[in-house]
């Protein structure tokens, strides 16, 4: 009996290891079963598959032990999808791709979510090494979807992802879509980057989608971070409707930048729709970064092109809070919504951004430990075309960890020598009392700063028209504070043209004493610019 049980359990144990968990149809040589995607895609490879309409099913759950690796093939389709009505799972933990694109167009990877089922591809590798990710676009693979999956990975490099594109050879990898996924981290481990992508000169990676994806998790305590990192070498992307989030609290120890959506080239990409903050894809909670280090958090971070403007519009960003000992407190300070630093950006235009809230206070808070740490809503250091238009700002509570420590608020900060500015039809602060907040009204002994617009560089043509600041408060009893409606604090050149109308500016506090002012007055301006003005400053209304 006791033989016979043996031979039981070493025959069930030789059937687990044999299983054929993933079948091939349809293609012209390498049509089977196989026990991992890997294999598949070796035989697939033994073929040109000329024509051939080719099916991949996930069958069971695989364990990949090298890189499945699939080539540039004739193929007219390639779709792979789980079956059985089972959530399946392709993993592995590879200092390499899990599922390398080397080539391969016209595939489709649909996890299906439908009928009980549902795919799970994840790399448990926390390899910095060169390409650990989870899925890689590599040498032209273009045309490509990724749908309704669970992509999760852990590399701990800061120009990997888990999803990565990477370099071409003749055209770059263009046209391929992620949509309706979860890019997250492998378990307890999180990537750098969730998403990253860097092209080779002159073969761009153009034309990719990143659209209706919950992209959460990631983070590294020593390094910067980005959920979507769209480096050198890319143009024309297209990164809609996706929700970025952390599910837990932070801690950086190192001073560093995190960022939401991070573009560094190319031309007329379309950041549009995407949520940024919370705690969850339901919009729930706090998107919390802690930490005693210089730590600065950019939501919308581009530096792109001037042939083809990049659209901004229909983002919200909300639901954060930062602890950070930087006193950042110019140019996009220590919290920004959107900071433009090259290129021409239209952001807002027909439809408006929102950062922080519309109604209410504290939707974007920083702790500074360092007095006049900004929080910023918009900011440009650009010298291109720039159009910041209908967005809604509020919400700012920018409040430091001690009663000595200031805090600053900017809705619109311009500290750039664009070729042409235009600000114009954007609500800076909410319709709630002292919702756009720097400081303690009881507390704080240090010197706050709140400003709607300011301007510290001269523009070319710069035209303020149509906006609504309102509600601004900068509390505390330093004699450095000050709160300002629009303000241009640098001499204005005699060529540049200023347009600066129609604005209303209202509800603006401050306790602050300023010097070289009458002793013990309140530093509160509506308008305000240094040098005068090679132009226009007409109907503005300013009151309270």
């Amino acid at each position: 009996m006791r033989k016979i049980y043996f031979l039981l359990l070493a025959f069930a144990f030789a059937a687990v290891s044999n299983a054929q968990n993933v079948n091939v149809a349809g293609a012209l040589i390498g049509n089977g079963s196989y026990p991992d995607l890997g294999t598949a895609f070796t035989a697939i490879n033994g073929g040109a598959q000329t024509g051939a309409n080719i099916t991949v099913t996930i069958a069971g759950n695989t364990t990949e032990t090298v890189s499945a690796v699939l080539n540039a093939g004739a193929w007219t389709s390639l779709s792979i999808t789980p079956s059985g009505g089972a959530s399946r799972t392709i993993s592995g933990s590879l200092a390499a791709p899990l599922i390398d694109l080397n080539g391969a167009d016209n595939v489709t990877i649909n996890g299906l979510n439908t009928g009980g089922n549902s795919l799970a591809i994840s790399n448990a590798s926390t390899s910095g090494l060169t390409n650990t990710s989870t899925i890689r676009f590599i040498n032209d693979a273009s045309g490509n979807l990724v749908t309704n999956c669970t992509i999760s990975g852990a590399s701990a490099s800061a120009s990997l992802g888990t999803v990565f594109f990477s370099a071409g050879t003749a055209t770059g990898n263009d046209n391929n879509t992620i949509s309706n996924s979860s890019i997250n981290g492998a378990g307890a481990t999180f990537p750098v980057n969730a998403v990253f992508s860097a092209g080779t000169a002159t073969f761009e990676n153009s034309g990719n989608t990143i659209s209706g994806c919950n992209v959460s998790d990631y983070f590294s305590a020593g390094l910067l971070t980005s959920g979507i990192l769209v480096a050198a070498n890319n143009t024309n992307w297209t990164i809609s409707n996706n929700r970025l989030f952390q599910t837990a609290t932070r801690t950086y120890t190192t001073s560093n930048i995190h960022n939401g959506i991070s573009i560094s080239s190319g031309n007329g990409h379309i950041v549009s729709g995407n949520t940024i903050g919370f705690a969850t894809a339901a919009g729930t909670g706090v998107y919390t970064m802690a930490g005693t280090v210089a730590t600065r958090l950019i939501a919308i971070n581009l530096a792109v092109g001037t042939t083809t403007a990049t659209s901004v519009q229909g983002n919200t960003i909300a639901g954060i809070s930062l602890a950070t000992s930087s006193g950042a407190a110019t140019t996009n300070g220590i919290l920004c919504g959107i900071n433009i630093t090259a290129g021409n950006v239209n952001a807002g235009n027909v439809t408006p951004n929102t950062i922080g809230s519309t109604s209410g206070t504290g939707s974007l808070v920083a702790t500074p430990t360092t007095t006049q740490g900004v929080i910023v809503g918009v900011h440009s250091s650009s010298t291109g075309t720039i159009l910041i238009q209908n967005n809604l700002i509020g919400g700012f509570t920018s409040t430091g960890a001690t009663a000595a420590v200031a805090g600053g608020v900017v809705g619109v900060s311009i500290s750039g020598v664009a070729a042409s500015m235009t600000i114009t039809g954007n609500t800076v602060g909410n319709s709630t009392v002292d919702n756009m907040r720097a400081g303690t009204l009881v507390t704080t002994t240090g010197s706050s700063i709140a400003t709607g617009i300011s301007v510290t560089a001269t523009p070319v043509i710069l035209s303020v028209t149509n906006n609504t600041v309102q509600n601004f408060a900068s509390y505390g009893t330093g004699t450095g504070g000050f709160v300002r409606g629009i303000i241009g604090s640098t001499a204005i050149s005699t060529t540049a043209t200023y347009n600066i109308s129609n604005n209303i500016i209202t509800n603006l506090t401050t306790s602050g004493a300023f010097v070289g002012y009458s002793s013990g007055l309140t530093c509160a301006q509506g308008i305000q610019f240094s040098g005068g003005l090679n132009g226009t400053c007409i109907q503005n209304s300013i009151s309270n």
